[in-house]
C-alpha cells in the first residue's frame, strides 16, 4: 500500500504537492477505496445481522430446552453445542461490527473527490503539465470537534449555547501559465445549538440541534504587476464583472495592488452537490479573469 493511502486511512486527509496528473492518479485510487468500502460495509452489515439472529435463536433454544426437557432427556446433550454456537456467534458478531466500523470510516463523501477531480481537470488547461500544485483534501465527518470556531450564548434561549464550526475540506494552490498564482478554499459552515428545555410534563430534557449554514468558497488570484498592473483602478467597476449562479451570493470582494480575493457563500441545499459547487468555482475564476483581462488592456 502506498504511503499516501496509509496516511489517508489514518487521518482521513489527503495532502500532496505534485503535478495534476499525479494527483488525479491518487484520486482515482481513492475512488476505488471508496467503492470497495461501500461493498464491504454492506457485506459486514449483513453478516452482523445474521450473527445476531443466530445468537438470538441459540439463546431461545437453550431457554426452551431448559424449560421443557425432562430429566435424562437427550435434549440436554444439545445444550453444550448451543453454548458453543452462542459463543461463536458473539465472537463473529464482534468481529463483523469491528470490520463494519473500519469500512464505514473509509466510505468517503463522493462529492468531495468528484468535485476535486473536476476542478483539477479545469485547471490543467492553463497550468504547465510539469508544474506542481499543492492540494489538501479532507474526508473527515462534518462538523469536526477540532474545527469549532467559537461558542456563544444563544440570543433568544436562556442558558443555551451555540457552537460555530468552520470545516475546511478543500484547499488548492498553484500557478497558471501567465504567472498568476491562485488559492482556492472550500469551507463548510455549520452551527450546533444546545441546552435544557422544559417539556409539558415539567421535566427538563437536554436538546441539541445542528444546522447547515452553507459552503463558503474563497478564491485568491495573486497576479504579476507588469501584466495586470491596472487592476486597482477597476475597484469600483469590479463588482459588475462578477457573474454567479442564483443559489450563491458574494460575501466579499477585495482588490489590492497584488491580488484579487472573492468569497462566495453557496446555499445549504447546494453545499454538498458537486456539479453546483463546480459551476460556482468555474464562474468565480471566469469573473476574476474578466477583471484581469480588462486591466491588461488598460495597462497597455
Amino acid at each position: 500500500m502506498s504511503t499516501f493511502l496509509k496516511e489517508l486511512q489514518k487521518h482521513l486527509t489527503y495532502e500532496r504537492t505534485a503535478t495534476i496528473s499525479e494527483i488525479v492518479a491518487d484520486l482515482n485510487e481513492i475512488v476505488e477505496i471508496d467503492k470497495l468500502s461501500e461493498l464491504k460495509q454492506k457485506e459486514y452489515g449483513k453478516k452482523a445481522l445474521y450473527y445476531f439472529l443466530g445468537l438470538a435463536v441459540s439463546i431461545i433454544l437453550i431457554i426452551i430446552i431448559i424449560n421443557v426437557a425432562s430429566d435424562g432427556s437427550y435434549l440436554w446433550l444439545v445444550i453444550p453445542l448451543l453454548l458453543i454456537a452462542t459463543i461463536a456467534f458473539i465472537i463473529a458478531g464482534i468481529y463483523a461490527l469491528f470490520k463494519l466500523s473500519k469500512y464505514k470510516k473509509l466510505n468517503f463523501s463522493n462529492y468531495r473527490y468528484e468535485l476535486t477531480k473536476q476542478v483539477l481537470q479545469m485547471l490543467t488547461r492553463d497550468i504547465d503539465n510539469t508544474t506542481d500544485i499543492d492540494l489538501q483534501l479532507s474526508f473527515k465527518a462534518i462538523p469536526a470537534k477540532e474545527n469549532k470556531k467559537d461558542t456563544i450564548a444563544h440570543p433568544h434561549k436562556s442558558g443555551w449555547k451555540i457552537d460555530n464550526y468552520q470545516d475546511e475540506w478543500l484547499k488548492i494552490q498553484g500557478q497558471f501559465l501567465d504567472k498568476t498564482r491562485f488559492g482556492l478554499t472550500a469551507i463548510h459552515l455549520s452551527k450546533t445549538q444546545y441546552g435544557w428545555k422544559r417539556g409539558r410534563s415539567g421535566k427538563s430534557k437536554y436538546k441539541s440541534k445542528a444546522k447547515n449554514l452553507g459552503l463558503e468558497v474563497i478564491l485568491t488570484l495573486t497576479y504579476p504587476l507588469k501584466r495586470y498592473g491596472a487592476v486597482k483602478v477597476l475597484q469600483n467597476e469590479a463588482m459588475g464583472a462578477i457573474q454567479l449562479p442564483t443559489f450563491c451570493q458574494i460575501r466579499g470582494l477585495k482588490i489590492t495592488d497584488k491580488s484579487i480575493n472573492i468569497a462566495v457563500r453557496i446555499s445549504p441545499d447546494m453545499s454538498e452537490k458537486n456539479q453546483e459547487i463546480y459551476q460556482t468555482i468555474t464562474m468565480m475564476f471566469l469573473s476574476l479573469y474578466q477583471i484581469l483581462n480588462l486591466a491588461k488592456i488598460l495597462s497597455k
